[in-house]
């Protein structure tokens, strides 16, 4: 069972740390990491702060708290942040291109008044120098290999920034993704009354969750893969449920055809979109399985989090899957129903098979004191 982060380690002094991140909801794997890190890295004594970079429309409800302040994606809104907060380090996890040359600027010059905070880059997932426009990519690249420290967070990842981006091993590492929820991430009373009787009315239960989005020509995070898993599943499950959580809609045509290949296939019963949940892990928690289809990927925390709460899960093999996931063959609506089936089968996962997962929040600490020691920190990646 998840538990909140226990202070395990501690610093000598308080030392300043400045993600530049995003808060829930919507509850994205971005989102969900840098909230826990964040509170992780205060449990173990340092003066962690989090500047909110996602954009959000007036009115929206957001997580508050004091060391959560908000950060427009402009060039002054992020050099304020820097000014104000005084880092010790500062790392982001964003895909913003305004930040990764600010922190690039940082390594190479400082901040003003003499101080050079130590700078860090987690990437999550291999597809973020694809989406930056072509001119900006030279720059990004450079600023990448200035930075002291860049994470990722699998190796397919750090082998892409040492041999595509240029980065140097010693400035490149691996940190998983996944930190334990908080416990009142579970709450059930954190959906919605009707999402709560569709899931109870429905065995077995399915649940995805991603952004709607493309990569490489395709739905990013196999949203039609799963709706086709879904059908195809039918005739075994008469009373078959499932959940798609919409994370983000950056393709809002996307999201109608989507919606129309659901009524198309009759699944209006049985298919589902939820946008805008403050925790996915209710869902996943009452989920018999769930899906990860996507074309291209990091870590995936949402595989980590079904895993730890004994829920089978099947990915696609597009990356390396942690142990006791399922995976099947990229873009295979076909070979994608047969894993889910084969899972179905199997039953949810007893506590004594779930794999233990690495706690990134350790590895990133101590990642953060080298740095701040002045020691070598990343290796090459494996063949």
């Amino acid at each position: 069972m998840p538990m909140d982060p226990a202070p395990t380690l501690s610093t000598a002094t308080p030392q300043r740390v400045l993600l530049f991140g995003a808060v829930p909801p919507p509850f994205g794997g971005i989102q969900a990491h840098t909230v826990r890190l964040l509170a992780w890295l205060r449990a173990q004594g340092y003066d962690a702060r989090l500047a909110d970079m996602l954009h959000r429309r007036p009115g929206q409800a957001t997580l508050s708290a004091p060391e959560i302040a908000p950060c427009a994606n402009s060039v002054l809104a992020i050099a304020r942040q820097i000014s104000q907060a005084r880092p010790d380090l500062v790392h982001s996890h964003v895909y913003r291109w305004r930040v990764t040359l600010a922190l690039g600027a940082l390594a190479q010059f400082g901040a003003p008044g003499g101080r050079k905070p130590r700078t860090v880059v987690t990437v999550h997932g291999t597809h973020f120098f694809r989406i930056l426009p072509a001119p900006l990519r030279p720059a990004v690249a450079a600023a990448l290999r200035r930075i002291d420290l860049v994470l990722a967070d699998n190796v397919e990842m750090q082998r892409y920034l040492q041999e595509e981006i240029g980065v140097a091993a010693v400035k490149t590492a691996v940190a998983g993704a996944f930190l334990p929820p908080r416990q009142d991430e579970l709450d059930p009373a954190l959906l919605p009354e009707d999402l709560r009787r569709f899931a109870a009315a429905h065995e077995p239960f399915l649940v995805s969750n991603g952004a709607v989005a493309s990569h490489d020509g395709a739905d990013k995070y196999g949203i039609d893969l799963f709706v086709a898993a879904v059908a195809a599943l039918r005739a075994q499950h008469p009373n078959l449920g499932a959940v798609f959580c919409v994370t983000a809609d950056h393709e809002p045509a996307r999201l109608q055809r989507l919606r129309a290949e659901v009524t198309r296939l009759g699944l209006d019963g049985c298919f589902r979109f939820a946008e805008g949940l403050p925790s996915l892990l209710p869902l996943v928690a009452a989920a018999d399985a769930t899906v990860r289809a996507t074309n291209t990927d990091g870590d995936a925390l949402s595989i980590h989090e079904s895993l730890l709460l004994g829920t089978p899960a099947v990915a696609s093999d597009v990356v390396t899957r942690p142990p006791l996931s399922r995976t099947f063959r990229n873009r295979d609506a076909s070979h994608l129903a047969e894993a889910l089936s084969a899972a179905l089968a199997g039953g949810r996962l007893p506590a004594a098979q779930v794999a233990e997962v690495p706690h990134a929040g350790t590895a990133i600490v101590g990642h953060y004191r080298r740095l701040l020691d002045g020691a070598t920190v990343g290796a090459a990646a494996p063949r």
